[in-house]
């Protein structure tokens, strides 16, 4: 597989300006893949919007998922779903008794070795899952703030914020984090 450049493009869901778009090549050609920082909907030139692929993926998909599918320049457009293990998950989430929906970030939270036991991974039979999701603690952010939910769960590291001192120049602070 070829790695090609990425680039930010405007989002096709969206049209905010931090659409991520990555190319790279594989045995049957090349694909472009897309994911948007802003609504947090992805796709990729193997999604055309009848196509097999789009089909058995719907099968193993949540309702809420397929129903907020999107197709533009007849690509299907879903809302991503991220699992991290070690850090948590990122989910859309209907709002209750409304016609529309959020993103919903959850921590893993360590389980404590003496009760692993409970937490086997289906996967690796004899094996037992370290983490579980904190479905208790949610952190909510509207459909536009995808980016917010991928850092409250740890996906990048902030950079500090630096403000100007003096009038000779730019003279950064010590970094001033903002939380």
């Amino acid at each position: 597989m070829e790695q090609g450049q990425d680039k930010l493009v405007t989002c096709k869901c969206c049209g905010s300006n931090a659409c991520y778009e990555s190319e790279f090549t594989t045995q049957e050609g090349p694909i472009s893949t897309w994911m948007c920082m802003t609504c947090g909907f992805t796709s990729n030139t193997t999604m055309k919007a009848d196509s097999e692929t789009v089909k058995l993926a719907e099968e193993t998909t949540a309702d809420l998922i397929k129903d907020l599918k999107q197709v533009h320049d007849n690509l299907a457009w879903f809302p991503t779903v991220i699992t991290m293990p070690e850090k948590g998950m990122i989910f859309p989430e209907p709002l209750k008794g409304e016609d529309d929906w959020q993103w919903t970030c959850v921590k893993a939270v360590a389980i404590p070795e003496e009760e692993q036991n409970k937490y086997p991974d289906p996967k690796n039979p004899g094996t037992f899952y370290k983490n579980k999701m904190d479905m208790k603690n949610p952190y909510r952010f509207d459909k536009l703030c995808f980016m917010d939910a991928a850092e409250e769960l740890g996906m990048f590291v902030k950079q500090p914020k630096y403000v100007n001192i003096g009038s000779e120049g730019d003279y950064p602070s010590k970094g001033i984090s903002e939380k």
